[in-house]
Formats: C-alpha cells, sequence, structure tokens
C-alpha cells in the first residue's frame, strides 16, 4: 500500500470535509480548511458539476 507524503490539508479542502489527519490542528483556527475552505487549485471558486450517473 504507497503512502502519501503530500500536502494532507490539501486533500480535506479538495473532498469538502474536515479529515482530523493533523490532529490538533484540525480543530484551531489554524487549520487550512477553516482559512480557505474551497477546493485547491487554480480554478477553485468554480463549482464541480454533478454529473447524473453519480447521483
Amino acid at each position: 500500500m504507497a503512502v502519501y507524503n503530500g500536502p494532507s490539508c490539501k486533500r480535506c479542502r479538495a473532498l469538502g470535509l474536515k479529515l482530523f489527519l493533523k490532529g490538533d490542528r484540525c480543530v484551531s483556527e489554524k487549520c487550512a480548511f477553516e482559512r480557505s475552505p474551497y477546493p485547491p487549485g487554480k480554478d477553485k471558486t468554480s463549482r464541480r458539476k454533478l454529473k447524473s450517473y453519480t447521483e
């Protein structure tokens, strides 16, 4: 099984919910999800379009 060594807060922001991967930091106001609750990347303000087959 592979180990993810990248930025763990980016995964929280991409999914849109807190995963508490950093422990106490996710509870504090320093959490990346609290500071910027939108997904990471260039087009972060645009929403993802839901497909009919994913419902």
